[in-house]
């Protein structure tokens, strides 16, 4: 069984780096992803934030407001830059790999990351309840819906499970220098999530040296830690976390002038505990509906497992909980889809509840007990699988494609000194389209054809780019100042029929009665990449 149940694991965990790989978005296109990746291209090329030279020089008003991209605020610290509203640490990750292979290869790193947190739970369900147990968490957290959904996406959430999971993991063997370095990059990635670090330091200090988790219940003496044996684990762990925590406050200083301060805003304005009662039964009726109840056997865990096992269901149970309150007091929001910030409690739960349904089961002959937790595991696996697929998991790379197309054709088809106006997209214009973006909503209506015309003046040219949706508010802004903001002649591309690119010059040719010709482009092919 046991050779048999990491085959398994194993399995799962390459069938989720070959999801996110073949279903992969490979686009920059929310403020999240736009963030991300705009922020590692930075970092690639050897500055902290995002930048325009175009700010310093353009005439209008609010003018770092009008180059400040989706995903990122104008910044404190320098004028022609932009601050991202996302932590940078996941981005620092992925700068190495844009430097290495190029801005795409930026991609390539959720699916790695979704692997290795399978593999991680197969780890920690076989550390606690044996490899059975290991191979039922592996397969269910392979099925996740909320793990589905992110692994195609590049984004920090699956990438931030591994890590807190690869903490857990490394505790439990009392690695404290791996835990700690673990721990340290997932504060990196995402400090908000502070509480857990606070708990795995709490089990280092209360950690009984004598014995590890799995290992006979040593003599009552020996459960008494002596400062000799203490100190070096603390120490350790502490250790290796620290630097990180300094590197998140170096960051915050550099990027948002004060080390207590981030993109998100105010810390009062983000967390309230008034937000609980909308959050908890929220975020939990989400996990039921796409994972059943099977992941809330995991709080019978500490009760069920043998003496021995419950230290490391204690720890799993803090980790799960601190994660829960950071979040359910966290701002409300009403799409599924935010379940993602809860994967590391998820993944954790789902070792929990496999070791609860092992242990139960334990009265079972070994063959019947396997063929029972393989029926289970087969049913709650097919049924998130379908949940996922019902919830556009598989679809994504479709839906957002248009992001990295309009992109494309704004890299290879548009003139090198052009500037797109464009909003929703402006993320992609910039990290795929390799060009400035000029957000119009941060535009004064009454600028708009001083500012197209200061473009041209100064050799740059203007392009808008829209989809398709925010048309109207573009006209509802600038028509009453500007013929150009009426925005009534052809565009001079149609991608995807959803995005658009308007060339202003060509609103006067066609009052002259001249054809303007559309060309329709359709979702690029992976290849062209």
């Amino acid at each position: 069984m046991r050779y048999l149940s990491a085959a398994i694991s194993a399995t799962a965990a390459l069938a989720v780096a070959a999801v996110g790989f073949s279903y992969g978005t490979y686009a920059a296109g929310g403020s999240d992803s736009s963030c991300y990746a705009l922020m590692a291209d930075a970092l690639a090329a050897g500055t902290l934030q995002p930048t325009s030279d175009l700010v310093t020089q353009v005439p209008w008003p609010d003018a770092p407001r009008t180059f400040t991209p989706g995903g990122f605020v104008v910044s404190e610290t320098r004028p022609e830059a932009s601050a991202p509203v996302c932590a940078p640490g996941f981005s620092l990750l992925l700068a190495p790999l844009a430097m290495a292979a190029g801005p795409d290869a930026i991609f390539i790193l959720t699916p790695i990351a979704g692997a290795l947190l399978v593999w991680l739970t197969f780890l920690a369900g076989r550390r606690i309840a044996g490899p059975l147990a290991g191979a039922m968490a592996a397969v269910l957290m392979s099925a996740s819906p909320p793990m589905l959904y992110q692994v195609v996406q590049p984004m920090n959430d699956v990438t931030t499970a591994a890590l807190w999971m690869g903490t857990f993991v490394a505790l439990l063997a009392r690695r404290w220098t791996v835990a700690g370095l673990c721990c340290g990059l997932a504060l990196l990635i995402r400090p908000n999530l502070l509480p857990l670090a606070a708990i795995a330091a709490v089990f280092v200090v209360v950690d009984r040296s004598a014995t590890r988790v799995g290992d006979p219940i040593p003599n009552p003496q020996s459960l008494i830690p002596s400062p000799q044996s203490l100190i070096p684990g603390v120490s350790r762990f502490l250790g290796a976390v620290v630097p990180f925590g300094l590197v998140v406050l170096w960051l915050n200083g550099q990027i948002y002038g004060s080390p207590l301060r981030t993109g998100y805003g105010q810390l009062g304005q983000l967390f309230g505990f008034a937000a609980l009662v909308v959050n908890a039964p929220r975020y939990l009726s989400w996990l039921v509906e796409t994972h059943t109840p099977f992941p809330l056997l995991a709080f019978a865990a500490p009760f069920v497992l043998p003496p021995r096992e419950r230290r490391a269901a204690w720890l799993a149970v803090g980790l799960i909980l601190a994660t829960c309150l950071v979040y359910f007091i966290y701002t409300p929001f009403d799409e599924w889809t935010y379940l993602r910030f809860l994967l590391p409690a998820i993944a954790l739960m789902l070792v929990l509840a496999s070791a609860v349904t092992v242990r139960l089961l334990e009265f079972v002959p070994a063959f019947g007990r396997t063929a029972i937790v393989a029926v289970v595991t087969i049913g709650i696996a097919v049924f998130s699988v379908r949940t996922a697929g019902d919830r556009l998991a598989f679809n994504l790379r479709f839906l957002e494609q248009r992001y990295r197309s309009a992109g494309v054709v704004v890299r290879d088809r548009l003139p090198a000194n052009a500037v797109v106006l464009s909003v929703w997209d402006s993320g992609a214009v910039r990290f795929h389209g390799r060009k400035d973006a000029l957000t119009w909503e941060g535009l004064d209506p009454a600028w708009l054809d001083r500012a197209l015309a200061w473009l041209e003046e100064h050799g740059r040219t203007p392009f808008i780019l829209l989809e398709s949706w925010e048309e109207p508010g573009f006209r509802n802004r600038f028509a009453s100042h500007s013929e150009i903001g009426k925005l009534d002649w052809p565009p001079k591309y149609e991608i995807d029929r959803s995005v658009r690119i308007y060339d202003p010059k060509d609103r006067s040719r066609y009052d002259t009665g001249e054809r303007i010709d559309t060309e329709y482009l359709w979702p690029l092919r992976r290849s062209s990449r």
